[in-house]
This record gives C-alpha cells, sequence and structure tokens, in this order.
C-alpha cells in the first residue's frame, strides 16, 4: 500500500470502545475513504486496511472528565490549525464553540477547512495568510484579527486568533489555539475612533471659526476704530493750533489728550496683532514669527534667536495660521513657567519627514529654550491645556508634535507639518 492514503471517519453516533480510539492517533485528512458508524464496523475497518488517517469527532467520544469539555465550555472555539507542505490549511480539531462562531459543526470544518477560507472577508484574507506564513517562517506565535461573513445570513463578525506555534516538520507547520468573536468590543472602538473623529472635526471647524471671526474684528478694528481716532487725532492737532499760546493750563490738557489718542492708537494696534497679524498675510509665515519674537524680548527681556536658510516658505494660509498659534502659545509658556534665559528657533523645510510623519517633506519648526524643564507626562495631566491644544492644533492638519524636556535641562517643542 506504499503510496497510497486510506482515511477512516469515526462517525459520533458510533458505540466505539475509547481505548481503542485512543489507540488511533488522528491525523489530517481531506477525503474519507470509510465511515464508521458502529464498533463492529470499526473492528472490520481495522483489519481491511492499516489506515494512513483517522478523522474522530472527538467531541463525541470524549467524556465530560476530558481536557477537552473544558474547552468546549469556552466562549469560544479552541482548534488545532495545521498548514501542510503543499500551503492546504487543515483543522485536525475544534471544539464545540465552532457552532456559535463560524455557524458549521466541529466534523464538518475538520473534514472542509476550506469553509473556513471561504468566510474570511475579502478585505482581511491577505492579512490572514500574511500572519500564518510569517509564524510558520519565524516559528513565532501567530496573532490575528479580522472579520468573517457567515453565508446563511451575511452577519459580518469580527474575530481574534490567538495560536502558539507548535511544530515545524518536513509535512508542514501545526498551531494550537483559540479564536473569540470580539464582534461587540470591535464595533465600540469603531464606535471610540469614529467619535473621536467626529471632535477632530468639530474642534478643527472651531478653530476655523474663531479664526474668522478674528479677522473679522481684527479688520473692524483696524478700518472703523483706527478710521475715528486718527480723525480726533486731526481734529485735535486743528484745535491745539487755535488754542491761546499763553494759556498753559489748556495746552497742557491738550497734550495730555494727544498722550491718550497714542496709547489708544497703539492698544488697537495691539489688539490687532493679537487677532490677527496682519504681517502673516502680508510678509509670510518666517516673517510673523521673527516679528513675534522681537516682540517677546521687547516684553520679557529673553533673546529669542531665529535660525531660517529662507525669507519664506510656501504653505497654506491654514498651515500658516496654525504654526503662528503654536509659537504664540510656546513663547507664551516660556514667559510663564520657563524662566529662561534664551530662546532659540528653527524653521525651514526638511526633506526627510519619512522618520516622523508620513509624507517627504515637511516644515519644521523647533523651539527650544533653556529654562527650568519639566516632567514629559505633565501634558497628559488634566490641566495641561497648553501643550495638548497644540498638539491637537497640528495633529488636525496632519502633523506631529515632539516635546523633549527634563526638569533642570530646558525644554524642545518641535512641529513638524506636511507640505501641501
Amino acid at each position: 500500500m506504499s503510496g497510497t492514503t486510506f482515511v477512516l471517519s469515526i462517525e459520533p453516533s458510533a458505540d466505539c470502545d475509547r481505548e481503542v480510539i485512543a489507540q488511533l492517533s488522528p491525523q489530517l485528512a481531506t477525503v474519507v475513504h470509510r465511515t464508521v458508524s458502529d464498533a463492529s464496523t470499526l473492528a472490520a475497518a481495522l483489519e481491511e486496511h492499516e489506515w494512513s488517517a483517522v478523522l474522530c469527532c472527538k467531541n463525541g467520544l470524549k467524556s465530560d472528565n476530558t481536557p477537552y469539555s473544558f474547552l468546549d465550555s469556552l466562549p469560544g472555539m479552541a482548534c488545532q490549525i495545521w498548514l501542510d507542505r503543499n500551503g492546504a490549511l487543515h483543522f485536525p480539531y475544534v471544539s464545540e464553540g465552532c457552532f456559535d462562531l463560524l455557524g458549521i459543526s466541529t466534523l464538518e470544518l475538520e473534514r472542509q477547512p476550506q469553509l473556513w477560507l471561504s468566510r474570511l472577508h475579502p478585505d482581511d484574507a491577505a492579512g490572514f495568510n500574511q500572519r500564518m506564513r510569517q509564524s510558520a517562517a519565524n516559528a513565532t506565535a501567530w496573532n490575528w484579527e479580522g472579520r468573517i461573513i457567515l453565508p446563511s445570513n451575511q452577519e459580518i463578525k469580527w474575530v481574534n486568533l490567538r495560536a502558539k506555534h507548535h511544530e515545524t516538520n518536513s509535512q508542514g507547520t501545526l498551531w494550537k489555539g483559540f479564536m473569540v468573536n470580539i464582534t461587540h468590543n470591535k464595533q465600540a472602538e469603531i464606535e471610540i475612533k469614529q467619535s473621536r473623529q467626529r471632535l477632530r472635526e468639530l474642534s478643527s471647524h472651531i478653530e476655523t471659526i474663531k479664526e474668522e471671526e478674528r479677522t473679522r474684528i481684527a479688520r473692524e478694528i483696524h478700518d472703523e476704530i483706527g478710521m475715528l481716532l486718527t480723525a480726533l487725532k486731526m481734529d485735535l492737532s486743528w484745535l491745539a493750533q487755535r488754542l491761546p499760546s499763553d494759556d498753559s493750563a489748556l495746552q497742557e490738557k491738550m497734550r495730555g489728550m494727544d498722550s491718550l489718542l497714542d496709547t489708544a492708537g497703539k492698544s488697537a494696534n495691539d489688539l490687532v496683532h493679537s487677532l490677527r497679524p496682519g504681517f502673516l498675510d502680508c510678509f509670510g509665515i518666517v516673517a510673523a514669527i521673527e516679528i513675534e519674537a522681537d516682540e517677546f524680548t521687547k516684553r520679557t527681556g529673553i533673546p529669542c534667536k531665529i535660525n531660517q536658510s529662507k525669507d519664506n516658505f510656501n504653505v497654506s494660509d491654514e498651515q500658516s495660521i496654525t504654526l503662528f498659534r503654536v509659537f504664540q502659545e510656546t513663547l507664551n509658556n516660556i514667559m510663564k513657567h520657563a524662566a529662561a534665559q534664551q530662546v532659540q528657533v528653527f524653521i525651514d523645510i526638511n526633506k526627510a519627514c519619512t522618520n516622523f510623519i508620513n509624507c517627504d517633506k515637511c516644515i519644521e519648526l523647533i523651539v527650544s529654550d533653556d529654562g527650568r524643564g519639566f516632567d514629559e507626562t505633565a501634558p497628559s495631566k488634566p490641566r495641561s491645556f497648553g501643550l495638548r491644544g497644540i498638539q491637537e492644533r497640528i495633529g488636525q492638519l496632519g502633523g506631529k508634535v515632539t516635546i523633549s524636556s527634563k526638569p533642570g535641562a530646558g525644554t524642545q517643542i518641535a512641529v513638524r507639518l506636511p507640505m501641501q
């Protein structure tokens, strides 16, 4: 019988001696040559051939105190998976949870392993095969999660497979593992991701509305209040020319009013600048950062050195205002918390961004100070809104923020945005 394969299948209803069955080591089989339905048939079959493989429905042959009964009681499907040397998949053993999970009996899956493959979702089948072959090649654990489709009602389930690499030999690879239904958990995870995405979109929309409103108010202050203050300045000048030169009290009052108008004009310009810096639209992001750094040095006395390779970069309006607001917030944090002696600012185009974000070229803004620093877990604290706000704004544009700091060693905040 050399070269010939004979497969014996023992039905669950066969009243066979378990000691006899225990001596028959179940192996893999895809074609059944004889079915055993009772003890006499089994005895005759054993005398007839030296069987190459035996298919046993273990669930029908086991007693309640066997290890298999424990596996059958678990909410999932315990299984042995065999990948033969020809690349075909087999299930030498599956627990009774098979029916609840896949809608087929244990014997059906053992006899027809292609029923599993036919249930794999088309978008997840390639990942299943890839993980399987990686595990077989590297003798590592096989971890996979994906979707299956039940043919009866087209129900889609998410399942999770965790299998331990048991053996690899010339005949193939064997795993022992467990498969569970994770549909509810996966749906909850998807809903959380969708909810977070909606919150990000809402946050982005709010920021856009805020910037539009700031621009509108800044324009009205510049045009309306600025025009009124200019008119008052001209009227005051006209009035000053007609006042008696020998009346010192009136002259002093006029100078006081003129000073108040200058202060009002400066306050209006500062307010316009804080709402929407006009030089950002006129001169670009690099010039806007340079001017903001100069203003920061005037207010705080902290030197702020700018390093850049170009006078301007071609970035979108949204990226430009986002980078500027992030720079403002970073300087504000330095002024309030860092107690720094010096600030270094670097802005340039990085053509090797793949280590940070998924793009070939990005605009890079790095702000470093020599202040007191902080514990890097601080951004995760409930009230650390400044740094979290920076991360959210940059994340909405597909960028990344890297924060490096140690107590007593200063802080560096690196912002990278993909070039559009």
